[in-house]
Formats: structure tokens, C-alpha cells, sequence
């Protein structure tokens, strides 16, 4: 499974920005009045109404940058538990466990690292060529969802600049409505429109410009580190020892069907031609190791894995 931002997280992320702008417009606290003896839903009344575009600018960048806070770490995106089961199963040998982890763990490790495992026996050139090429795709998927910043930052001073447009011609429509002698509260309300509307449209951008870089160097040195910790990994595989293993959905799918149920009366049932010969029982003695590749019990020392049918090479 990808690292995905989905519709539904965004809508979380999005309803708890929501709940703390409501939250911070309490009447007790964000509408009580300044020094000039205007509340905040006076200023907001005076900005016109690309006051609620704004708004919802500012709603939509506190939701990004809660859901790029929790998700943009390295805790988060290579969970310590999923980095010791992972290390458990490559030091065993046991790449398909390997495989199962990513499968069952979705994170940007894991997505980068489960595409490489199933080619493991391509060798290490082939491997190190999937993992760079997973790494700068999921720094792509994260620096796409940072562009929401980078885009709002520039909607919102054209919001800004729209209402300091509209208030300049009310501005204008006063003073020609009274001449030389035109209405100071009617031209005062068309100019301070204009100046709560460019206020708001700079508040809300610089906030999503700073948070836009912040996030951009910090995923990529969370990618960076997410490298690491692969690198960590996979160190010690014997990629010379593991050329053609099988390791995937494919062998995943054989290992869950090769066992068939025993028929009634404890004899196992035949498979399904007829021709294919019961595995043979170890010899009385026989040491018993795990395969490197489906991590079956096997008899050290056969030269094919009668589960998986992997040839084996013992030192």
C-alpha cells in the first residue's frame, strides 16, 4: 500500500483547522475589543467580502500544516517497531517476512523498501536503483502536498489586492457622490475596507510562505533519513547468494496454497494432476535450518527448497 494523502485525512485535517480557528473566535477572547473599541468581527465586517475567501485560506493552511506537523517525521514515516521487525527478518534471512512487514506496515519506508526486497535477487545494482527511484517518488508525493502552501500563499494577497480594489472605487464613488465635501465616514469605511483586506490577504500568506520552505527541508531530510535506516538494513544481505530468489505477492500466493487440507482419515490430499511426488521426509539425523527464502524447515544441505523450489548454495 502507498504512503497516500487521502480524502478522508485531508477532510480531518481540514475539520480540525476549522475547530481551532471557531475555537480562537470565541466572543471571550478573539472578539473582545481593541484599543480602538472594535472586536475582530468588526475588522472582519470592514475587510468586505473577500474577507470569507480569506478565511478559508486560512482554515485550509492551519489543516495542511497540522497533517504536515504529525506526518513529516521520521518516527512517523520509519515507525522503530517496523525498523526492528524489518532488521529481525533480513538478519535471519528471511526476506519474504521482510516483504510481509512492508506489506502489513504502510509508511514511506515501507513503500520504499518493498518494491527493493521483491527484487533482491536481481542483486545490489538493480536494488539500489528501486530504492532511489521509490525515495524521489515519495519526496514527490510529499512536496505536492506542500504546494497547497506555496498556492495559497499567492491566492491570498490577489484576495487582498481584490478588496483593496473594490474599496478604492467605493472610495472614489463617495467622493463623487459629495463633491469637494464628500462623506468622511463613507470615504474612512471605503479606505480602511481596503487596508483590512491587504492586511488579511499578508496575514495569511507569509504564514503559508514560511511554513512552505520549513516543510520542503524537512522532508527531505526525513527522506534522507528514511535512506539511512534502509541502508542500515540491507547491509549484510549476500545479494551474490540470493541471484534469482523469489520474493513477493507471487511466492506469497504459492506458500499459502502449497499446503493442502488433510483429507478424512489424517492422509494428505494429492495435489490437483496427480503427478506431483510427496516431499520427501529428512534423513534420521538431518540438521534442520531455516530456507532463506521462504523460511521453511528444511534439511541443511539439499540443493533445492522443496517448498518454494529455490536453489541453494551452502558455504
Amino acid at each position: 500500500m502507498k504512503h497516500t494523502l487521502n480524502l478522508a485525512s485531508n477532510i480531518r485535517w481540514i475539520a480540525t483547522g476549522a475547530v481551532a480557528a471557531l475555537a480562537l473566535a470565541a466572543p471571550d477572547a478573539a472578539w473582545a475589543a481593541d484599543a480602538s473599541g472594535k472586536t475582530l468581527m468588526d475588522h472582519f465586517k470592514e475587510g468586505g467580502v473577500v474577507m470569507f475567501p480569506l478565511l478559508a485560506c486560512s482554515i485550509l493552511i492551519l489543516g495542511v500544516i497540522l497533517e504536515l506537523a504529525y506526518k513529516v517525521r521520521l518516527p512517523k514515516c520509519a515507525p522503530p517497531p517496523v525498523v526492528d521487525q524489518l532488521q529481525k527478518a533480513v538478519t535471519d534471512g528471511n526476506y519474504q517476512e521482510a516483504w510481509r512487514v512492508c506489506n502489513s506496515n504502510p509508511c514511506t519506508l515501507s513503500s520504499i523498501l518493498k518494491p527493493a526486497i521483491q527484487r533482491v535477487g536481481r542483486g545490489k545494482e538493480v536494488v539500489q536503483t528501486i530504492l532511489e527511484e521509490h525515495a524521489m517518488k515519495e519526496a514527490m508525493v510529499w512536496r505536492s502536498r506542500i504546494a497547497y502552501l506555496s498556492m495559497i500563499g499567492v491566492i491570498a494577497p490577489m484576495f487582498g489586492l481584490m478588496g483593496t480594489v473594490t474599496g478604492m472605487i467605493r472610495a472614489f464613488a463617495a467622493i463623487a457622490a459629495g463633491g469637494i465635501f464628500a462623506d468622511p465616514t463613507r470615504l474612512s469605511a471605503a479606505i480602511s475596507e481596503c487596508l483590512v483586506a491587504t492586511a488579511t490577504g499578508l496575514f495569511v500568506a507569509v504564514p503559508g510562505f514560511v511554513a512552505f520552505y520549513f516543510f520542503r527541508n524537512r522532508i527531505q531530510s526525513v527522506v534522507v533519513g528514511v535512506e539511512d535506516t534502509i541502508n542500515r538494513i540491507l547491509d549484510d544481505v549476500p545479494f551474490e547468494q540470493l541471484q534469482g530468489i523469489k520474493i513477493g505477492a507471487q511466492l506469497e500466493a504459492e506458500l499459502g496454497g502449497s499446503t493442502a487440507a488433510p483429507a478424512e482419515g489424517g492422509a494428505a490430499a494429492a495435489p490437483a494432476g496427480g503427478d506431483a511426488a510427496p516431499k520427501p521426509a529428512p534423513a534420521a539425523g538431518a540438521v534442520m535450518v531455516p530456507c532463506p527464502n521462504c523460511n521453511a524447515q528444511i534439511p541443511q544441505g539439499i540443493p533445492n527448497c522443496p517448498h518454494c523450489k529455490a536453489q541453494l548454495e551452502w558455504a
